[in-house]
């Protein structure tokens, strides 16, 4: 058994390289990947619950960081659900972390959480396979590039076969979740340009995807600019601890179901809040550098078989984007998706408060859930247009 597979593989450190076959490492066949999916997202984002569906996504991805913190391996967040491909060996614990977050999940927030596991040796008898290599966005955060149908294959499981490859709700093991680190303590990010938006891209040209994921990602570097100046976290000014007790109830939500424990932790996040405010402001200590730190350690663009973008635009620039993927789409090279907002939604896993941090950005107000609905619409018009 390879614990050690994935922290042992090379990184790159250009999100362009990411089409080069030589960078990709197949995952060995006794992982296993793991799913989940909040039903219903989409209605429960217009209903405004959209803060709440990535903090459960999250939710699923620190329990099982948490697991061992000698372990490394990939992961990815969806925005209303996430995918890890985990070694065997703590399959079992991460199946109760699973399990409590959907508990957690419908406790607190009323979503419904699909989780579910298969094994990488099901998925390759099924015809399909998954390879990974690494990006290194800074010296502090490293993330899993994915291609391969496995994961794809995994998530339709989930969703046809539920009873088949669920965690069952009577599973019992002896080990107690740990979600510390979670964090939801930022206002809403204000875009540094025009928009934040969400794109989704997935080729549906086979013989070609390669080539086509290239020209897409070289189109958006030409009209939104390269990775930094694209990104939609990058000035200090843009963060903003937030005060307001809805935002911060997300947190304290997790944390107990108790009325006056929840109010108590509301209030002890506000006094952190201030806490940080004057220890920021006035850069005491390492405070000085901890806004740049979540800037270098921010997840906005990723790739699991399908292009997952949170870039910052002019609003012109939306549009030469918008126009240039739907030439694409009326060839018939691509489905896609996007959601257009005037800011981005930051959801913290802070692993060491001056050390380990990653940050998932989606844009409000819905981001890749709605960027998803989006590109399933496209995909059911090509099905009738040739149906």
């Amino acid at each position: 058994m390879n614990n050690d597979f994935y922290k042992d593989l090379k990184q790159i450190d250009d999100f362009s390289k990411i089409m080069e076959d030589k960078n990709y490492t197949k995952i060995p066949s006794d992982w296993i990947v793991l799913v989940s999916d909040i039903q219903d997202s989409t209605k429960a984002i217009e209903k405004g619950s959209y803060k709440d569906v990535n903090f459960i996504s999250a939710l699923c991805i620190i329990g099982v960081l948490n697991i061992d913190n000698n372990l490394d391996f990939p992961y990815i967040f969806g925005g209303d659900g996430a995918s890890l491909l985990i070694p065997s060996s703590i399959l079992e614990k991460a199946k109760k972390v699973f399990q409590e977050a959907r508990k957690k999940a419908k406790e607190a927030f009323d979503l419904n959480l699909r989780i579910g596991y298969i094994s990488v040796k099901e998925i390759e008898e099924k015809g399909s396979f998954i390879e990974v290599c690494k990006y290194k966005i800074s010296n502090e955060y490293t993330q899993a590039i994915i291609r391969g149908n496995g994961l794809q294959l995994a998530e339709d499981l989930l969703k046809k076969e539920y009873e088949t490859y669920k965690i069952d709700e009577e599973f019992s093991f002896d080990y107690t979740a740990n979600f510390e680190g979670l964090e939801c303590r930022w206002e809403n990010i204000k875009t540094p340009k025009d928009e934040t938006i969400s794109i989704l891209i997935k080729s549906i040209n086979e013989k070609n995807s390669s080539m086509i994921y290239e020209n897409c990602l070289k189109q958006i570097e030409q009209i939104a600019g390269d990775f930094k100046s694209r990104n939609p976290i990058q000035k200090d000014e843009q963060f903003i601890l937030s005060f307001h007790p809805k935002i911060l109830n997300t947190e304290a939500a997790i944390f107990t179901n108790n009325i006056f424990l929840r109010i108590f932790h509301i209030f002890r996040l506000m006094i952190e809040n201030l806490l940080g405010v004057f220890l920021m402001r006035f850069g005491i200590g390492e405070w000085k550098e901890y806004k740049q730190r979540i800037i270098r350690t921010t997840d906005t663009e990723k790739f699991d078989d399908m292009l997952r973008m949170v870039i910052s635009t002019k609003k012109e620039d939306t549009k030469k984007i918008e126009k240039f993927l739907h030439e694409k789409y009326s060839q018939n090279d691509l489905v896609y998706g996007i959601h257009q907002s005037d800011s981005a939604l930051m959801t913290c896993l802070i692993f060491q408060r001056h050390g380990k941090h990653i940050h998932f950005v989606d844009s409000s107000n819905g981001g890749y859930a709605m960027a998803a609905k989006d590109l399933k619409k496209r995909l059911k018009e090509l099905i009738y247009h040739y149906s």
